[in-house]
Order: C-alpha cells, then structure tokens, then sequence
C-alpha cells in the first residue's frame, strides 16, 4: 500500500512538460499495476475495491485539473443498484377452457420477483413476437398479463428491435410479469445457473414487472400446443404479430433475496470556451468481477481475485492519461471524462449516466468508449466499433489519416457492438464509438476472450501488451482535439438550432 500512496502523491504535480509529451508504455503500466492490483480486490463495486478505485480515478483527475462533474460539484454520480437472487417459486398454467393444469417440469422454469414476496393467481397468458409495437397501440393488451417473449432473435435478423427494448415496452404497457423464451435448449442450463446467481439491475422499478423468469424451449413448446400453436414457427416468425392470447392463465408465486447497495460513475470535465458548441465524451468502465472464486479449503492461498489488468484498468489508464494532455490545452467544446460502474453487470452505469446526464445529451456531439486495449502490438491498424452507424465516419477517416492509422474494414470487430458501454448512447442516436487496436487484432482478441478474459490470470503479467494501447491513447487525444474544436468539426447542431 505503501507503493500506491507514493506513485498517488508523486502523480499530484503535472507539469507543462508532461502534457506536451506523447503517451507511452510506462504511462499506461503505472496505472494499471495500481488498479490491477490485488489491493483493490478486483475492483467489485460496492466494495472496497470500488472505494480505492473511484478515489484512484478522481485523485488522478484532479491531478490532471478536470473540474469534478458529478453530483454536488463532487467527482462521484450514486448509481443505486439492486441484486435480485431466487429463492423459491411456483407457476401454474391452466387452460381457460378446459380448466386443466399443464404440468411443466420445475427444472426448467424459473421465476423471481421484484420485490421480496410475489403472489397472484389468475394472470392472463399471453406471447410477443418480435415486432415492435405499432404506433396505434396503447399497450393494453399486455396490462396485467404474463408475457412470454423470446430471448433471442432468428439468426440472421439482427435489425429486429433489441430483446431490452422490448421487454421495457410491455412493462411500460402495464404486463405484470415478462418470462424469457430459451430458444435454444442446448444453452438451457447456462442460461438457468446465470439466473440462480442473481443479477444486478438498477434499482428502477419502473423497468421491472411484479416478477420475471425464464423458461426452456421444450417447455415453452408444451404451453404452446395447449393452445393449438407451433413453438417452432412462433419463434421462427420475425414478423410475428406482437400480442397473441394464448388462452392460459397461472398462479405465480417467488420469493426473492434483495441486495441494494449505491455505486458511482466519476465524472470530470475540461471546460470549453464556447460550451454552447456542445460537449465530448470519453468514457470507460472502472468495475470488474472481484473475487471471482470461492476459496479452496485444501488451498486457502490459491489466487481468487479477477484483477482484470486488461479488462478495464487498460481502459481507465488511457483515459487518465489522455485526461492529462488534453487538459492543459484550449477547446472551443467541453470535453467530459467518465468513468462508469457496473458494466460488467449490463451496462448499468453508462444507462444511469443517461438518466441524469451533466450536460444535455442533444449537446453530446460524440462519444469514444475505452474497454480492453492492452492485446495488440499494432500501432498502426485500429478497429472502429460503430463504424456506420452515424455520419461521423469521414471525420473519423480524417483524424485516422492525419495520425497514421489504418482502419480495419473487414467488419469483425461489429459483433461487440451491443456489449459495450457506447451502445446505450447510439440507443439514443447519439455518436458513439469504441476504436482500439486491440479489436483489429483478432487472433489475440480471441486468444483473450478464451483465455485470461474473467478470469484470474487477466493481472498484470509479462503477457500484457502495451504497445498498441499507448498508441491508442495518443489516438483519442488527437480525437479530443479534432471533436472539441468547430474549427475541424462543426456539429450537427449547437444549442439545439440547425446548422446554416
């Protein structure tokens, strides 16, 4: 501990110097040593860990002269988080006109409630599709009703509406309860041990029925012949009509753990000297998994903690850094720095940033999200998740161009697209991008992501590769200084008025 106050203290003075120098491994390593270490446990939040981490974050950020931007004038935005765990349960489907019971194998539905104690009996039955409700419905044909909805698209029809989307839709229309299709059984019991876990969600209850749970496919298809359906066909059907009344009703009941707790985004802010000119916004995730394995009573020292050196401190790192560059120069936009909570969790701190942003989010002009840089000693080729899917890509092409990088076109990189914390703002149309070289280098990607990735040996090692990473940092400098600047970058709009 000794060693991470001094490097903390010996970080505070930030000279002219420092600023002007390119960012290089060494910059990069300092931090991730301090937030991959096994004194900040992991970085779980709602722990300890969360607490050196945070304080880490905004130390280095006042070091670097941001302006806290969180709540009270204070580096720290609460996000409340809440951990539902099942506990026990019981549903019964009954025909409403033969009055029969289904009976439904118990290992293969599983329910839980958002509060602690749920019961009711009675509850309508109904299926949705994946068609998005029309325009001209008002939603009550799912108020008070049990939902039974896909969990995953057809493969090949990724531009159906997200299955998050939907399930907020007809809890928003009034359903009671949402339980998940498992299309495929083959992953039935991934799915059932992920939900016997618990999940931690924001503490909303306006995004959450009475309860929800999940049920297999095979079960899925006996509720289904009961009412004269093909399973099969309904969950091959993308165009299936969003309601259909399945002449079922159930009595439910679940009893369910809770576990509230408060987390936090920080949030910093270099302020602009035309702010009207909109914002930028850097983000990355500060969280990981903690102690990620339960201790092993014949091997009480065997290594428990998920450090994830790569998963996010390289992340963080690159953001502190860049904080530090872009700091001490002038920009006509106010550039914010972010870094989120709970990620790992559902993206849950970058959605609570949407719900009480700092600036108006018409103002945001772009985002650049940091996850998961150290893999690749390319400096040269980068990966642009979120390539067509704004009009910023010829700006993109300008700055890549201007810094000598090479942007990868064949695509891959796309499947990450909804895992990352950019997507809750292109959810909202607004710009927003994760470049790295790390995505472009797809044979140490997918050596990471079958190996070290969530899991004890993603530490600070011999394997850890920087080069690319820092290259990467004085990559998102030179885009702070493009997109902060209506010099090089206009906007589409400014305070909400048109372009002329």
């Amino acid at each position: 501990m000794r060693i991470i106050a001094v490097l903390i203290l010996s970080s505070l003075v930030l000279s002219g110097a420092v600023r002007a120098q390119p960012i290089g491994e060494a910059d990069m390593l300092r931090h991730i040593e301090i937030l991959a270490s096994d004194a900040f446990e992991g970085r779980d939040p709602g722990t300890a860990g969360e607490n050196k981490t945070v304080n880490y974050i905004a130390t280095q950020w006042t070091a670097a002269n941001l302006q806290p931007a969180g709540d009270s004038d204070s580096w720290y935005a609460p996000v409340a988080l809440v951990e539902r765990v099942p506990e026990s349960y019981r549903i019964k489907f009954v025909g409403d006109d033969s009055g029969k019971t289904v009976r439904l194998r118990r290992s293969e539905i599983i329910l839980r409630g958002r509060e602690p104690s749920f019961q009711q009996n009675a509850i309508p039955v109904v299926f949705a599709g994946y068609a998005a409700l029309d325009d001209g419905q008002d939603g009550s044909s799912v108020a008070g009703k049990l939902v039974l909805l896909p969990r995953t698209e057809p493969k090949g029809h990724n531009d159906l509406p997200d299955y998050r989307d939907r399930r907020l839709q007809l809890i928003e229309n009034g359903a009671i309860g949402v339980i998940s299709i498992v299309n495929n059984q083959n992953r039935w019991k991934r799915f059932r041990r992920f939900y016997e876990r618990g999940s931690t969600m924001l503490a909303d209850p306006e995004s959450h029925g009475a309860f929800e749970g999940l049920i297999s496919f095979d079960q899925f298809t006996r509720l289904a012949e009961v009412s004269g359906l093909d399973a099969q066909k309904l969950l091959a059907d993308r165009a299936t009509s969003a309601v259909i009344e399945l002449g079922l009703s159930a009595d439910a009941k679940a009893k369910t753990r809770l576990h509230s707790y408060t987390s936090h985004n920080v949030v910093g802010k270099i302020a602009g000297r035309n702010p009207e000119s909109g914002a930028i916004l850097f983000m990355g995730h500060w969280d990981h998994l903690g102690f990620c394995r339960a201790k092993d009573p014949k091997n009480p020292d065997k290594d428990r903690i998920c450090n994830g050196a790569v998963d996010n401190a390289s992340g963080i790192s690159l953001l502190i850094e860049a904080a530090k560059r872009l700091s001490g120069e002038d920009h006509d936009r106010d550039i914010y720095f972010l870094a989120t909570t709970a990620e790992e969790k559902g993206l849950l701190g970058a959605r609570a940033f949407l719900h009480r942003p700092p600036v108006a989010l018409e103002q945001i002009a772009a985002v650049f999200n940091v996850d998961t840089v150290a893999l690749s000693d390319d400096k040269r080729k980068i990966a642009i998740v979120g390539l067509g899917e704004t009009e910023l890509d010829k700006d993109l092409e300008i700055v890549a161009a201007q810094e000598g990088r090479e942007i990868d076109r064949s695509g891959k990189a796309d499947a990450y697209l909804k895992r990352q914390d950019g997507y809750v703002f292109l959810e909202r149309n607004i710009p927003a991008f994760m470049i790295t070289s790390a995505f472009a280098d797809n044979m140490r990607l997918k050596a990471f992501l079958n190996g070290a990735y969530h899991d004890v040996s993603d530490e600070v090692n011999d394997t850890l590769v920087l080069t690319g990473a820092a290259a990467d940092a004085n990559f998102h400098v030179a885009l702070g200084r493009y997109f902060a600047s209506t010099a090089t970058y206009r906007g589409k709009a400014t305070s909400g008025a048109p372009d002329n």
